[in-house]
């Protein structure tokens, strides 16, 4: 038995050397006409790292946005994901490593006397017995066609594809937060200007009411300065529910309870006034950056993945040879299950090959390289769409700038406006038309300031979103992947993934 099962061990190891080859298509990066550098951006020079949003010098935003990142349940479904695709990883590197198994069995039986060609009247037959088993049983596939190896491969490509798309959904929710917040605090600069226009209004109103009761002036003037009041009023209600609804929104984000979604009042740090809109690019970024975006370096995960596939799809038209074997005991006896005599073993190799499949195996392999054709395909169009995104992003974050600074000189010059068109008013040198006319224009213009407050610090988040979280000086570390890969990979699968 000795000899047999040496023969059987290198057997085993020539095998393992044998299955080592893979059918699967030689993998090649997709290639792009890349422009060398951006268009000319004269932007800063300081580095951004992931932690971008502590560039608005507002500890609330950065204690926001913490919370979000510890407690989002987008991002706990995320970790669910990555920790079920690692355990799916593990279970493909199983199948390339024999199947053992331990078997113990006992069975007793009482045998039928009316049996034919039975005799249990000799005494050296019983009717009744009692057997004992107990084996060690191993059964391997042989991977020569490296379908096992290509599948392993695959799945590992999908776990790396959802530990980034992980870090991509962090930078989502670190966004939505900013400018969730962002949004809150327009409304409040809204409200505000709500509030005070529709006190002065209110007084104004009375002084109307009064000299309209006198006779000073007529009642169409009396009823534009009352309309005048209804419009800062509802625009009052409007900001509130517009308040409200941010509040609302961020506290999903945040991951609060259901209780503090309704009771708690969300923090305040600066208003959006005195928040800066940090510069984000120096001049003359390398194009190749964008290639490190988290949805992009996900997106050729899955085109690795696909390509696997096929490997795992032209094996399927190649036989299948398993080897099995058992080595054990069996013995009528429990005391004697362990004795020499009672040894038993065995050993075989089976073998399968397609013959007639109705070209399911040929349709396998069609769809696999239909899959792979659109994994190369959603990867162009997520470059494309990267780059897009960080061209309009840049020309928003330069225009929107200049947009705030023109729209707060229009308020300074129609609060100058109405101050003049007042004056007049009272001197009788223009009817109180001009006045509201001033006085509408003032009102419009001071909540789309606040609006365009809002869509400057918005461009910055999109900018920093585009470049997918942030970029370091030529050499220096990056500062993603968030997720150490390899340590994950190795903690839930129990062995080293190579990354490719």
């Amino acid at each position: 038995m000795t000899v047999i099962v040496r023969k059987l061990l290198v057997l085993l190891i020539l095998c393992s050397f044998a299955s080592a080859c893979s059918l699967a298509p030689k993998y090649e990066q997709p290639q792009f006409d890349m422009p060398k550098s951006w268009r000319k951006v004269d932007m800063g020079s300081a580095p951004l790292n992931t932690d971008w949003w502590t560039r608005f010098g507002d500890p609330v935003l950065t204690a926001l946005i913490e919370e979000a990142l510890s407690k989002n349940q987008d991002l706990a479904a995320s970790m669910a994901k990555i920790r079920s695709a690692a355990a799916q990883a593990g279970t493909s590197s199983a199948a390339l490593f024999p199947d053992v198994t331990a078997k113990g069995q006992a069975q007793g039986q009482l045998a039928s006397n009316r049996k034919a060609n039975t005799n249990y009247d000799s005494p050296t037959m019983s009717q009744e017995y009692t057997s004992y088993q107990g084996t060690l049983n191993a059964s391997w596939e042989l991977d020569f066609w490296g379908k096992n190896r290509d599948t392993n491969a695959m799945m590992n490509d999908i776990l790396m594809n959802t530990v980034i798309s992980h870090e991509a959904l962090r930078l989502s929710v670190a966004s939505q937060t900013a400018q969730t917040y962002f949004a809150l605090l327009a409304y409040d600069m809204q409200l505000e200007t709500a509030r005070r226009t529709l006190k002065t209004r209110e007084e104004g109103l009375a002084i109307y009411t009064s000299r309209y009761e006198q006779g000073d002036i007529t009642e169409l003037d009396w009823q534009r300065a009352r309309a005048t009041v209804e419009t800062a009023r509802a625009q009052l209600h409007q900001s509130t529910v517009a308040v409200d609804g941010a509040e609302a929104a961020l506290a999903v984000l945040l991951g609060r309870s259901p209780r503090d979604i309704i009771e708690r009042s969300m923090e305040r740090g600066k208003s959006i006034r005195h928040l800066p809109a940090p510069p984000v690019l120096p001049e003359g970024l390398p194009s190749e950056l964008l290639l490190r975006r988290p949805d992009i370096r996900a997106s050729e995960f899955l085109i690795m993945a696909s390509n696997a596939s096929i490997g795992v799809a032209r094996a399927q038209f190649f036989p299948s040879i398993s080897l099995t074997g058992m080595l054990g005991t069996m013995s009528a006896s429990v005391v004697n299950l362990f004795s020499g005599p009672a040894g038993a073993w065995n050993y075989g190799v089976s073998g399968s090959v397609p013959i007639l499949d109705w070209g399911k195996n040929w349709y396998n392999l069609k769809d696999a390289e239909a899959q792979k054709e659109q994994a190369i395909a959603n990867y162009y169009s997520t470059v494309q769409s990267a780059f897009k995104d960080i061209r309009t992003a840049l020309t928003n974050q330069r225009e929107a700038d200049h947009i705030v600074k023109s729209m707060q000189r229009q308020v300074d010059s129609l609060r100058r406006a109405v101050e003049i068109a007042q004056l007049q008013y009272d001197n009788g040198y223009s009817d109180y038309l001009t006045v509201l006319d001033a006085e509408r224009e003032l009102f419009s213009a001071e909540l789309n300031l606040a609006q365009a407050l809002q869509n400057r610090l918005n461009s910055v988040v999109s900018v920093c979103q585009a470049l997918g979280g942030g970029w370091a000086d030529k050499g220096a570390r990056p500062s993603f992947p968030i997720i150490d890969t390899d340590h994950l990979v190795e903690t839930e699968t129990g062995q080293r993934i190579q990354k490719k």
